[in-house]
């Protein structure tokens, strides 16, 4: 999630649950994101998406979201629920032999793609909702995904591991070519090993601008192995839509959190 442009104008409740057991494989978490604004009233979500797909019910929409280059931009009005599932990176691959490319930037029905009906929520308390979707989720029988499963791992170790900020590193890491993490990213995760790796850097950078003890632009860019701070900047407006002295300037006038 991105520092957020102002406070909501009502409450957005967040809650996250864990998979089962047999889902874990694929699935990272469920979500789900209910609010209940005043008539009139709005207010602009922006997410910096990371490298996974998600499944998402509201209302009588099921559909995939599949991974993204762009921000996530969404108003929020009303009163509505989202209940989700956070596919792990190349989760899909459990599911489908189509390579991820075929989801990238697209919205596709559920059932066609995951192969299952979508269970009826509308009636159900939050916590019920969550479970229903994950059981009807692990069901679905999957297939063996030896590929989804090495390119899962790769990439879930750039999330976590900051001395990875070249395509080369994580090649050496992985034991095989550039050339060759190049062709199993874009099949297993339809996109390519450097934006990966800096999309995980630039989460780092949002967490760090936020954080009241940050560095300088200069130093956090270096600290997150950009050439220069200028290298920087255009990569983080390009993901998160401002230079970051933008959002730097946002949080210096917001209150602070209680």
């Amino acid at each position: 999630m991105g520092p957020g442009r102002g406070l909501p104008p009502g409450p957005i409740h967040h809650q996250r649950v864990l998979p089962p057991p047999e889902l874990a494989p694929l699935v990272e978490h469920l979500w789900l994101v209910r609010w209940d604004f005043p008539p009139g009233a709005s207010f602009e979500v922006i997410t910096l998406p990371h490298p996974v797909a998600h499944w998402t019910v509201e209302g009588a929409e099921s559909v995939v979201r599949g991974v993204s280059l762009r921000p996530f931009v969404r108003t929020l009005s009303g009163a509505g629920r989202v209940v989700a599932v956070k596919f792990r990176p190349a989760g899909l691959g459990w599911l489908s032999d189509r390579p991820a490319s075929h989801t990238r930037e697209r919205c596709l029905p559920a059932e066609a793609l995951l192969g299952v009906d979508t269970p009826e929520l509308s009636g159900l308390g939050d916590d019920e909702a969550l479970l229903r979707l994950a059981a009807r989720l692990a069901e679905r029988p999957r297939r063996v995904a030896v590929s989804a499963r090495i390119a899962r791992d790769l990439t879930e170790r750039c999330a976590v591991d900051r001395s990875i900020t070249t395509v080369e590193a994580l090649a050496a890491e992985a034991g095989i070519t550039v050339r060759a993490l190049q062709r199993l990213f874009e099949r297993e995760l339809g996109l390519p090993p450097k934006w990966v790796i800096q999309r995980y850097r630039l989460h780092e950078a949002v967490e760090g601008l936020v954080d009241p003890q940050r560095p300088d632009l200069a130093t956090l860019a270096c600290s997150l192995g950009f050439a220069d701070q200028a290298h920087f900047s255009r990569a983080y407006r390009a993901a998160v839509g401002e230079p970051p002295s933008a959002t730097l300037a946002r949080l210096r006038g917001s209150p602070r959190p209680q």
